[in-house]
């Protein structure tokens, strides 16, 4: 199963790898920069019609994707190992069609149906960019459906992160080029860049898929004694992930973004949607994120080989670990230069939103311990218990417009977010100790570190009547406390220091406790 010839062994899997990550590490930063100028190109109730505009697209694609990108991903690598080229094209066609009237009907709806959205968020003069963002849906749609969906299950990372690159890049590109001759935008011309970004990446992403299955049509299978999935445990496996993302979606930021529009406006989305954005593209730098559809399978593929769901835990602390000591310094920075970091990133008109931004860094600081927490509940076959503590986040929303209407500010809904974080997360793991999962991360490590940054934290406070810190003085001191913390917190235990000695010794000594050899 590890020779060349096998799209999912050993070869394909490092090739799929290295395209993964050097994609994604072009995509993120080009979508970074597209965010970063989109706030400095766009007036202020612009950038807020502009966020309500995205959430608006993100919901119409949550409601539009019944389940059936899981089934892809759960059934078209095992099509691909096993079937014959005809029916791997056909079974491609049939999730595809699928897939893609749904998300035409969405489109059409919030097309056909702006002007009633735009009254629902009170926003009734953006009527018209929500219609184009009913066109930016459906062809996003299906710019998705063919390369997270379709290319990357067929292990075809290479095509699947081009496209993407292609989508960041246009629209990149088209506000730079407004950013650089000076122009301020309008919301409707936003939007109008995100259509043509989406368009371009889709063409190409069906460029690709069709020249993939043009290959595979005449492809022998390998053996008579195949059977394919049952349809029952597909619609179930269907249902199941839907009511996950409907749960997932009700309390999300595109839910909150557009709670915050109608009840607080345009001015307060913008800001809320400048937080959750930032706090989004830090999360895509972090390797929970970033490395997921690497790190992921190996770490399934470990427990489902020895079935150590100690071992499997020792591998997830590490993980989880990584993408927080990388998270602290950005959030030592806007907790302490808040105003500063907000206007190097969004301009001057942000420079009020930095303790805003720290506090939802601080929410995203849950986004790791969610991904393994669900990643863990997942591996044991316990999703379950994610379904259901998901339903008790339902009341998120419903007290933040409680929260809102009576006068509440974004920094106590941030706060409201942070909370439900919490017992969502610490909910589940309780659960899984209960089945018999000994879900731990050797805590120990990370209130150590988080002990050292408050004491950073309380010296650059005190020190800043003293001491006039420049943008790049910041910058440097952060970093800087931030590695002199990570070196004498140790966040690693013995053991993860143990496992990192297999292939960095010095790093081990330098990060955990373990006794110098």
């Amino acid at each position: 199963m590890s020779g060349s010839g096998n799209p999912y062994g050993g070869v394909a899997l490092r090739r799929g790898a290295l395209a993964y990550l050097a994609g994604r590490a072009v995509s993120a930063l080009l979508t970074f920069s597209a965010f970063t100028l989109a706030a400095r190109v766009l007036p202020l109730d612009a950038y807020g019609t502009y966020m309500a505009a995205l959430a608006a697209m993100e919901t119409g694609l949550a409601f539009s994707t019944p389940g059936l990108d899981w089934v892809t991903a759960r059934i078209l690598p095992e099509y691909r190992m096993h079937a014959a080229g005809r029916a791997i094209v056909s079974i491609i066609c049939r999730l595809a069609g699928m897939q893609m009237a749904f998300y035409s009907c969405a489109g059409m709806v919030l097309y056909f149906d702006a002007e009633q959205v735009a009254s629902l968020l009170r926003m009734e003069a953006a009527a018209p960019v929500l219609s184009l963002a009913g066109a930016v849906l459906a062809v996003e749609g299906f710019g998705r459906l063919y390369r997270e969906q379709m290319l990357g299950a067929l292990m075809r990372q290479g095509a699947a992160q081009s496209a993407q690159v292609v989508r960041s890049g246009t629209l990149a590109f088209l506000l730079a080029s407004d950013w650089f001759a000076g122009r301020e935008i309008a919301a409707l011309d936003a939007v109008r860049y995100e259509l043509m970004a989406a368009c371009g990446s889709t063409a190409l992403g069906a460029v690709l898929l069709l020249r993939e299955t043009w290959s595979l049509r005449h492809r022998v299978a390998p053996s008579g004694d195949w059977t394919p999935p049952r349809r029952k445990q597909l619609f179930k496996l269907a249902v199941n992930t839907y009511v996950s993302y409907l749960l997932a979606f009700a309390y999300g930021s595109q839910m909150l973004t557009l709670i915050v529009a109608r009840i607080l406006g345009a001015d307060a989305a913008a800001v809320f949607g400048f937080s959750t954005n930032f706090s989004d593209q830090v999360r895509r730098y972090l390797p929970t994120d970033l490395l997921r559809s690497v790190i992921q399978p190996t770490l399934i593929a470990f427990f489902s080989r020895r079935r150590d769901f100690g071992g499997f835990m020792l591998r997830v602390g590490l993980w989880f670990k990584s993408s927080m000591v990388l998270l602290m310094p950005v959030v030592l920075y806007f907790i302490v230069f808040g105003g500063m970091g907000a206007t190097l990133v969004g301009g001057e008109r942000f420079r009020e939103a930095g303790p805003i931004v720290a506090l939802m860094l601080v929410a995203g600081g849950f986004a790791p311990l969610r991904r393994v927490v669900e990643l863990s509940c997942n591996v044991v076959l316990a999703t379950d218990l994610y379904v259901r503590w998901g339903f008790w986040l339902l009341a998120v929303p419903a007290v933040a417009v409680f929260l809102l209407t009576a006068g509440g500010s974004l920094t106590e809904l941030i706060v409201l977010i942070i909370a439900a974080e919490a017992f969502f997360n610490f909910g589940i793991i309780l659960a899984l100790r209960r089945r018999g999962y000994p879900f731990e991360l050797a805590w120990g490590g990370m209130l150590r570190l988080a002990a050292w940054y408050g004491v950073g934290v309380g010296a650059l406070v005190w020190s800043a009547p003293l001491i006039r810190f420049d943008m790049p003085t910041s910058i440097a001191v952060c970093l800087l406390l931030g590695v002199v913390g990570t070196l004498v917190a140790k966040p690693l235990s013995a053991a993860e220091g143990t496992l990192v000695s297999d292939w960095s010794p010095r790093g081990a000594r330098l990060l955990s406790r373990i006794p110098a050899a």
